[in-house]
Formats: structure tokens, C-alpha cells, sequence
């Protein structure tokens, strides 16, 4: 399995820090996209390349490309239709399907479930509502062996690279369904390598595992779990937002030892919150 620097099989092309950056042709950049809000969490837009500070191991970095223009992503979407969940389809359908009402035109997506994967990624809002009709329910519940899947499913996207999953949060073994066996660490061990953004939303009133919410934490992600009148679509929604106000920083390592290094992002303004992805595996990308 290759151990990535880049979101996207395809590394960037980008420009010196200050200046627009694009997903393009292969360099080797450790890309970091970073959430940066206020107090109140409305969206901080207004920062430049100097106000943000890349620790590699506890070591300053130089930021080499900087971009606070929305990026493409590529979205996995996991719907989480076991028997737990029957009674809210509906309503999940409808929220996700202003999940994908909300992204650009250059984004792409698949929509498929804990079991079933789903068609592939496309730009086509029809399509991906389509695929999202015709799942069927979920016969349990792998939670680990559906985010595995999206990762690999992820791997040729040359657009940033996001799972984003609504589930109840409970991981339950397939057996005769599948030969399979996919364990958290496992799952932590590729989303880190890979440089995988995850989020995840819990079902209503349900506590989502300590497991998945330190998975989408370390990845610059967040979990999130609904109250049982919370408003998913707007959630949904919100993730969407969210993707598309955040600012790309690059640094290139000063060693490819292939080993998982500590990532932090730091802000020299007072006053804000900054999420990022919290660690990298240095292994230089494939051509």
C-alpha cells in the first residue's frame, strides 16, 4: 500500500505561498487543509500565509504554497441503512441529498452504504440521486470494513480526498456476509497514510465511538453527534460549507524516512481556532 504525502493520487501543482494553488501534477508536498474559525465558529477568511505556523514534529516548517481559494474535493458518502436505521431513512435521504445540492460543479462524489458501495464517483447530481434511491437496507452494520472500502475507492481521486459517513455509530461483524476482517487500527493506520479527511455524524441521540470520532479528529475532520431534534440536512450542509472554506498549506519534509510524523498547524492571530490534520506518514509518492 502506498504511503501518501498528497490527498489525491496525483500530487499538487502549486504556486509560492501566496499565490493560487491547484491539485495538478506530482511534487513532493505534504499538503495540510486547515479549518480556521472564530469563537462564535463563523469561517476566518481573511488570513494570509503569515498568519498560520506548520510544525513537522515540533520543527517550524516553510510554507511553501498557501491557498485560501476552495479546492475540489472528491466525497465518499456512507448512509448507514441497517435495521437500526430504517424508521429515519427518509429523512437521511432527504438530508443527504442537500448534502449534495451544496457541493460546486467540480466536485465529485459516490453515495452508497455500510454494505454496499455504490456507483462511481461523479459530478452528476442526478446520478449520485439515483444511486442514493436505490440502496437497499444494510444486512448489519461493518462500520470498519465500509470506511476501509471508501479509502480504497478514494485512491484515484485527483481531487482532495473526504468520507463522510452518518451511522449510528456501531460496528457489527458481517460473518457468513464476508469474509473480511477490518479492525479500527487498521482503518486509522490507512486514513492517516493516505491523507484521508473524515467526517462523521451520529444518529439521533447516539453516542458515536471514541474510535471513530479520534479518526476524523486526527485527520483535520470532526464528528459530530445529533441530538434527536437536531436538524440534519442542516448538518449535512454544514460539512459541505465547511469543505469548501479552508485554506491549503504545503510544506515539503525535510526527510522521507517513512515514518508517521506529528503535524500541527498553529495561528499567530488571537482569538481563533484553527483544525487540521494531525500527523503524516514521510514516504516520498509513487510517479
Amino acid at each position: 500500500m502506498r504511503a501518501l504525502l498528497v490527498p489525491v493520487a496525483a500530487a499538487l501543482t502549486l504556486a509560492p505561498a501566496g499565490q493560487q494553488a491547484t491539485f495538478r501534477a506530482a511534487v513532493d508536498l505534504v499538503p495540510v487543509f486547515a479549518t480556521v474559525t472564530s469563537q462564535d465558529g463563523a469561517f476566518a477568511r481573511d488570513l494570509s500565509v503569515e498568519d498560520f505556523v506548520v510544525l513537522d514534529n515540533g520543527k517550524p516548517q516553510t510554507i511553501a504554497s498557501f491557498a485560501a481559494e476552495a479546492q475540489a474535493i472528491s466525497v465518499s458518502v456512507i448512509l448507514d441503512t441497517s435495521s437500526s436505521m430504517v424508521e429515519a431513512l427518509p429523512r437521511v435521504f432527504a438530508a443527504a441529498g442537500v448534502f449534495l445540492d451544496n457541493l460546486r460543479a467540480d466536485d465529485r462524489a459516490m453515495v452508497g452504504s455500510l454494505f454496499y458501495s455504490g456507483p462511481a464517483f461523479t459530478s452528476d447530481r442526478g446520478r449520485l440521486r439515483a444511486s442514493m434511491d436505490l440502496l437497499p437496507k444494510d444486512p448489519g452494520s461493518p462500520l470498519w470494513i465500509a470506511l476501509d472500502r471508501a479509502v480504497t475507492a478514494l485512491q484515484p481521486e485527483t481531487n482532495r480526498r473526504v468520507i463522510l459517513i452518518y451511522t449510528d455509530g456501531r460496528n457489527a461483524d458481517l460473518g457468513r456476509f464476508s469474509a473480511v476482517k477490518v479492525s479500527e487500527s487498521q482503518v486509522r493506520a490507512r486514513v492517516e497514510r493516505e491523507g484521508v479527511m473524515l467526517y462523521a455524524i451520529g444518529f439521533e441521540g447516539v453516542s458515536l465511538g471514541g474510535g471513530l470520532k479520534a479518526i476524523a479528529a486526527r485527520s483535520g475532520g470532526r464528528a459530530t453527534e445529533l441530538g434527536r431534534a437536531d436538524d440534519l440536512a442542516a448538518a449535512l450542509a454544514a460539512v459541505a460549507d465547511e469543505l469548501h472554506h479552508q485554506y491549503l498549506l504545503a510544506f515539503t519534509p525535510a526527510t522521507f524516512d517513512g515514518e508517521t510524523h506529528r503535524l500541527e498547524v498553529r495561528l499567530k492571530r488571537p482569538g481563533l481556532i484553527v483544525r487540521a490534520r494531525q500527523s503524516y506518514v514521510a514516504s516520498r509518492p509513487r510517479r
